[in-house]
């Protein structure tokens, strides 16, 4: 028997199952997702976690990719060991996948991973610029 949802409105609207009333199976996943996406972007703004230059140039391609399960596991299989011990990569594997399998890139269910994945590529851009500068 399917669970009735009775969520507050930022969370029903944010989920990928928005236009249902009950819990999806990538409901789940995204819970999973976007509570560890907020955690990663909090810990990142209160300086907790320092992305290495390999994780935020990894980010950097992902935030000019077109998001797609595919596209996204192609992206991590092909991220070098740095990145794959990094904190990001465990974000992505393997909840996005889920995710994305069920929603367009441009979903508002993204928005918590897009928020992280842009705001690591900008600071990784701000270093690389200023790096060049010296």
């Amino acid at each position: 028997m399917p669970r009735r949802v009775a969520l507050c409105a930022p969370c029903h609207a944010g989920r990928p199952g928005r236009d249902d009333d009950v819990l999806l199976a990538v409901d789940f996943a995204w819970r999973t997702l976007h509570g560890d996406a907020t955690a990663l972007l909090q810990a990142y703004a209160e300086h907790q976690w320092i992305p290495s230059r390999a994780e935020g140039e990894f980010a950097g391609d992902l935030a000019r990719t077109r998001w797609c399960e595919e596209s996204m596991r192609a992206a991590v299989r092909g991220a070098g060991d740095e990145v794959l011990a990094g904190r990001l990569v465990g974000v992505l594997h393997p909840t996005a996948y889920v995710v994305l399998r069920d929603v367009a890139p441009a979903d508002p269910s993204l928005h918590s991973l897009r928020c992280l994945i842009d705001t690591v590529a900008s600071a990784a851009e701000d270093t690389i610029g200023a790096l060049r500068l010296l």
